[in-house]
């Protein structure tokens, strides 16, 4: 949700169609659905969720930065819950418009709608991520490239109520978002422009951990950037999310409302 807007260098521009590359090589050769044939025909599971986010990306020096974001997900319209999200991460800029960093992310996820998991999982990662910003005509570019080391382990409840963790079981998964924003014509909210926002968010699975499937999951959003102050914006977003869910045979579709508050700090 975090941009950039320093130009960006000619070296990168082939660092991000590369990487792009191997994402797209990753899709076709991870792992599939099933090996056995179903003649189960797969369903689609609409649900509606409300996420709330606040993410910060803020300097340390010219070159060291401070991302992060704390996400509390909601389902059935906001009466339930799906997820609480909290991740940090530390990026050095190689050069305007390229950065590389690596952070950490807890993850806690109920069981929740139509195909609810057998139990609430916790997700603990160590992540590292590339981005790329760039300039195309008014238009302004972000690819993020992240790779994620996952350790899950489900909620176990005892005799007595309380609460455990399973062992864990290990995963790997990358990411892949392209984003694009630009200014809403000539529309401002307290004398600066407004944005519009559109991006797309891929998911692959590269263990039968997650999901037994190649695409563990894609995420298309909209929506517009409301200027707040020189370092504050309120994102308001319509996102929709698919996950393949193998052991059901369905697919969920999710129609989700996410409101964003963003920091961007003052680079120093």
């Amino acid at each position: 949700m975090l941009i950039d807007h320093a130009p960006a260098p000619r070296r990168p521009r082939a660092v991000g169609h590369s990487l792009t590359t191997l994402v797209l090589v990753l899709c076709a050769i991870g792992p599939r659905a099933t090996t056995a044939q179903s003649t189960t025909p797969w369903r689609t599971i609409r649900q509606d969720h409300l996420w709330l986010a606040t993410f910060v990306d803020q300097p340390i020096t010219s070159r060291w930065a401070f991302l992060g974001d704390v996400q509390w997900r909601r389902t059935d319209a906001g009466r339930n819950p799906q997820q609480l999200l909290t991740r940090g991460s530390i990026t050095y800029r190689l050069t305007p418009g390229f950065r590389l960093g690596a952070g950490v992310n807890y993850v806690a996820t109920a069981p929740y709608g139509e195909l609810p998991s057998a139990r609430p999982l916790r997700d603990r990662q160590i992540f590292y991520i590339a981005q790329i910003n760039q300039k195309l005509g008014g238009t302004d570019v972000m690819q993020r490239y992240r790779f994620e080391n996952r350790w899950l382990a489900d909620v176990l409840a005892d005799a007595s109520g309380q609460d455990s963790l399973s062992a864990s079981r290990f995963a790997l998964r990358a990411r892949y978002q392209l984003r694009g924003s630009r200014p809403l014509g000539g529309l401002t909210l307290r004398t600066q422009p407004v944005i519009g926002i559109m991006q797309n968010e891929l998911f692959v699975g590269l263990s039968r951990t997650d999901r037994g499937v190649a695409v563990d999951q894609n995420r298309f959003s909209f929506g517009a950037g409301l200027p707040l102050t020189t370092t504050k914006r309120l994102d308001v977003l319509w996102l929709q999310q698919w996950i393949p869910v193998s052991r059901a045979r369905a697919s969920e579709n999710n129609r989700t409302l996410w409101i964003v508050l963003n920091h961007t700090g003052r680079a120093r």
